[in-house]
């Protein structure tokens, strides 16, 4: 009798997802499988300032590997745009997660809250007022969570990120440009992605 074929999960989404791909490959302690029982396949693709139209165009990275879960890490890029509004925005990342279930049969999708961002400490090559961004990002997380969750609820999710939201966990997670994430950051943010591919795959084991 044959082995059942690997899980596979693809990390989908904009710079976020390369760095921790060059992240996890630089430390002997992670792996690209998330340390997961049953060694799934997981794939990496993140694409530099890409927002949700922009994947909207790379979906044959999805259709090429045909995994069961995809973890979406995006929205940040589109809100950083003044012209988009949160709405907007919600309905476009809607509208690809509906994609991802009912054209290329994705059996779970999780959408990863979008993250604040700080203060920088250096010249920042996307500088931000960080009150008004702040405020976008819990704007837009609060329509995400209500949408996924009326609408999509059985077979999608926004994932509440854990260890980002206080004044201490984001002097230790972000790096000095207030944007991007620091080695801590990024373990943080492996974590969280581990436990929300055990989430989901629960859910498609139960369904």
């Amino acid at each position: 009798m044959a082995a059942p074929s690997p899980l596979k999960v693809q990390l989908f989404g904009h710079s976020f997802v390369r760095h921790l791909k060059d992240f996890i490959r630089h430390d002997s302690t992670l792996r690209f499988n998330l340390n997961l029982q049953g060694h799934p396949l997981v794939q990496y693709s993140g694409f530099s300032g890409a927002r949700v139209e922009t994947l909207h165009h790379r979906l044959t990275e999805i259709s090429d590997f045909e995994p069961e879960i995809v973890v979406l890490i995006i929205g940040t890029n589109d809100i950083y745009d003044s012209s988009c509004s949160i709405l907007s925005v919600a309905n476009k990342i809607e509208d690809l997660v509906r994609t991802l279930l009912f054209q290329l049969n994705v059996r779970y999708v999780v959408v990863m809250q979008c993250l604040h961002r700080c203060t920088p400490q250096v010249s920042s090559k996307y500088p931000v007022d960080t009150i008004w961004f702040n405020n976008r990002v819990d704007s837009l997380n609060l329509l995400l969570s209500e949408r996924l969750r009326s609408v999509l609820d059985s077979r999608a999710c926004l994932w509440r990120l854990k260890g980002f939201w206080t004044i201490s966990s984001k002097e230790r997670n972000f790096a000095k440009d207030g944007c991007h994430l620091s080695s801590q950051g990024q373990r943080q943010l492996y974590r969280n992605i581990r436990a929300a591919v055990v989430a989901a795959t629960k859910r498609i084991l139960s369904s």
